[in-house]
């Protein structure tokens, strides 16, 4: 007999109440998965549905079984249930909050014009009963001036999509064709701000629906009138080009991992998208400037869903694996599978969750690679979502690498199996002693920070946590954080961005409020500059990000190869009405950032997964950006902004591990240089993959300024021993160095023009 694990499955969740908590799911299924592997007669069986067909199968039964009411993205489910609870409901106010019910979610789940059918039939009836707008009905007028300022959206951005559209300060080219949305949108937002002149929100969607029309500022009434920065002569400006090369894939939020997935010295770009059917998206860089979807070629089909992916070479086999986080933000209904797609080195990936020992069944959108141990592989940080109070516990979890392509989960010999609301996870090396310490962002609570105090073994390592001493604990609301050598100091800084989501529905008033220099009752983002001694300054103000963003998905790269990281912030939230510019911010040699928004990259779409990358090898980087929200209607395209270039120089280091893990993940480098006029400076990277939520490749791309020659880079390896040093490489080149060599190798993949 073939088993079938998951018709058994399916009948078992079927058994089960609707409200059950899908904990009890994954302990039934487990159990089940471990009496048939106990039936000796059928282990060659359940062996053969291993690997990729038992992730799919498994995939499939949760988007099946989903209950519409803990999933965001389930809303036209959703509405048909409010809308049968109307139907039935058993007096007028009850009838009156369903049917309310009922319309919010039609217009979540995209369908739009019956969503704004029923808002209007709500008003007529108020009105018929003569009763106007005020602080009781004003959430209809809200939803109405929303739901027409999207159709808007939908019907040019998401239909007729252009370069620009959406991109603020918006340009003929991304002007409104279709305008009635935008137009019905101007006059209900008008009727509000007459009752309500200080609701901010308001404030700053009307002046959007105008920029869609072409009609900002100059047709804004000025009392509502609500300046925007444009660009003022700045020497370079990034063009949107996804969509003409293929890779502007329509979605909801999501993440993204670029790097040479496919072994042929060009970067490529995997994407998931957070809708429970939405399949993974494998683009190979074709080194001509072009991309093949190649994801059903790869073995991908059926892989689905997922908020974040993060990539390493866990096997160390030379080509990098891609690892997918699963069912964020969705307790109770996020107990959800994260999957281990190892790369096969022949183009093909396949997933090996189940087999490496990965499984687990909580929701996450983080987590993070490091070699925590210096044994030469790389272990796995996860960050799951414990809520406060809900009763239910999602442990995070260290998974140490065995060296066989297993892993076992630590966290509890280290006190790591914490129960947090973990949104952010990342490595660095703090004091510069070689063992890659632990932060954790941590909504609602203060943020931890572990340093590794290491050990004889990994039975007896030790972490301390130092959060408190460290001075690193704020925000208490924070989100994605990362470790980068912001000023060239040599020691590693933390950027931690605040998420207060008590008003994540006000980001547009937050907004106003920064532009129109007022004060903010909200949390800021925190820069701590590293002092050396296992302690942080919050410089955030001194280098002028005291700026509350909302920022989900983000990243750090170099726009103009100057040396120094600059960041780029992907903002919102699931209220459509959360529409305010993803922010990109410059890094002016250390001392302060600027904004640079205005130059192509203030998107106002929901911003997620991020990766600087210079996929055409030119030596500048490229940023992708993965757009789209979380209710199922709220679909965008994925970007890309070419770098235009500029006149520094640069060089781009391909480290591989031999000692070491492959990858090299948690090697620091110096690179010192000089210019033609004799003056000396030292640049310092680290390899990994950026922040917590996007994936830069592996490689280290390095800005030089203007400095014309390289006098020696120094690569300090995360295994024990000492650095290596490699005098007077060539500039403007991409180089190969290997642990143990006393040489490095010059890449032979040629730069190219994107088709």
């Amino acid at each position: 007999m073939i088993l079938k694990p998951f018709k058994y499955f399916d009948s078992v969740r079927n058994s089960l109440p609707t409200n059950c908590n899908l904990n009890i799911f994954s302990l039934l299924f487990m159990l089940l998965i471990v009496s048939m592997v106990s039936c000796t007669e059928d282990k060659r069986e359940i062996a053969e549905v291993g690997g990729t067909e038992w992730m799919v199968s498994v995939l499939d039964s949760i988007a099946e079984h989903a209950d519409p009411m803990v999933n965001y993205h389930m809303n036209l489910r959703l509405a048909e249930i409010y809308k049968s609870r109307f139907e039935n409901a058993s007096n007028s106010s009850e009838a009156t909050a369903f049917f309310f019910q009922y319309a919010q979610q039609l217009l979540n789940g995209g369908d739009i014009s019956t969503a704004i059918l029923q808002f209007e039939s709500m008003l007529q009836s108020m009105q018929r009963q003569n009763v106007g707008l005020n602080a009781g009905t004003k959430p209809l007028y809200d939803l109405l001036a929303i739901a027409y300022l999207r159709m808007g959206e939908v019907q040019n951005c998401v239909e007729n999509p252009t370069s620009l559209s959406c991109i603020v300060p918006l340009q003929p080219e991304g002007f409104h064709r279709a305008r009635a949305g935008s137009e019905n949108a101007i006059r209900y937002y008008e009727n509000i701000l007459r009752a309500f002149p200080d609701d901010k929100n308001s404030k700053w969607l009307l002046n959007v629906a105008y920029m869609t029309l072409g009609k900002h500022p100059q047709e804004v009434p000025p009392k509502w009138l609500v300046e925007v920065p444009s660009p003022k002569g700045e020497s370079f400006e990034f063009e949107e080009i996804a969509m003409k090369l293929g890779l502007g894939t329509l979605g909801l939020s999501g993440g993204v991992a670029i790097d040479d997935f496919s072994g042929n010295g060009y970067l490529d770009i995997f994407t998931t998208s957070y809708g429970l059917r939405d399949q993974c998206r494998m683009f190979f860089n074709n080194g001509d400037g072009s991309f093949t979807d190649v994801t059903e070629i790869a073995g991908l089909n059926g892989i689905v869903s997922g908020l974040n992916v993060i990539h390493a070479d866990y096997n160390n086999s030379g080509f990098p694996d891609i690892f997918i986080l699963r069912g964020g933000w969705l307790n109770p209904g996020g107990n959800h599978p994260n999957s281990l797609l190892r790369n096969n080195g022949d183009g093909t990936f396949t997933d090996v969750t189940r087999e490496a020992g990965l499984l687990s069944f909580h929701p996450t959108q983080t987590a993070a690679w490091a070699d925590f141990d210096g044994d030469g592989y790389l272990d796995l940080y996860i960050g799951n979502e414990s809520v406060p109070g809900s009763g239910v516990s999602h442990p995070n979890e260290l998974y140490r690498n065995n060296g066989d392509g297993t892993f076992t989960n630590v966290a509890h010999l280290y006190g790591l199996n914490l129960n947090l609301f973990t949104k952010g996870v990342v490595w660095g090396d703090i004091n510069n002693n070689g063992l890659p310490d632990l932060f954790l962002s941590v909504m609602g609570g203060p943020n931890l920070l572990f340093a590794n105090r290491g050990g004889n073994s990994y039975q007896d390592w030790q972490f301390e946590e130092i959060g408190a001493d460290a001075g690193v604990q704020s925000p208490i609301q924070s989100f994605p954080a990362w470790f980068f050598d912001f000023d060239n100091d040599g020691y590693e800084d933390l950027l931690v961005f605040d998420y207060t989501t008590s008003q994540i529905t006000e980001l547009g008033a937050e907004y106003v409020r920064e532009l129109k220099g007022m004060p903010s009752a909200n949390e800021t983002l925190r820069l701590y500059r590293n002092l050396g001694n296992e302690r942080f300054e919050d410089v955030s103000m001194k280098v002028g990000l005291d700026k509350v963003l909302f920022t989900m998905g983000c990243n750090f790269g170099d726009l103009t190869n100057s040396g120094y990281p600059d960041f780029y912030a992907g903002t919102g939230a699931p209220d459509f009405r959360t529409i305010v510019p993803n922010r990109m911010f410059k890094n002016v040699e250390g001392q302060y950032f600027e904004e640079v928004t205005q130059l192509g990259f203030g998107h106002i779409q929901k911003g997620h997964g991020i990766a600087f990358a210079d996929l055409n090898n030119n030596g500048s980087q490229d940023i992708y950006a993965v757009q789209g929200g979380a209710f199922e209607g709220d679909l965008a395209y994925n970007l890309l902004f070419e770098n235009p270039g500029n006149d520094n120089n640069w060089v781009h280091l391909v480290l591989q591990g031999n000692e070491s893990n492959r990858s090299a993940i948690g090697a620091r480098v110096k690179i010192e240089v000089v210019d033609d006029k004799g003056n000396h400076k030292a640049f310092y990277k680290s390899v990994n993959t950026g922040g917590s939520f996007g994936s830069n490749p592996l490689r280290v791309e390095a800005g030089l300024g203007a400095f014309s020659q390289i006098k020696r880079i120094t690569v300090k390896w995360p295994s024990p021993g000492g650095a290596q040093v490699f005098e007077n490489p060539p500039i403007n080149q991409i180089l190969s160095i290997r642990e143990g060599e006393t040489s490095w190798k010059e890449v032979n993949s040629s730069s190219f023009s994107f088709i």
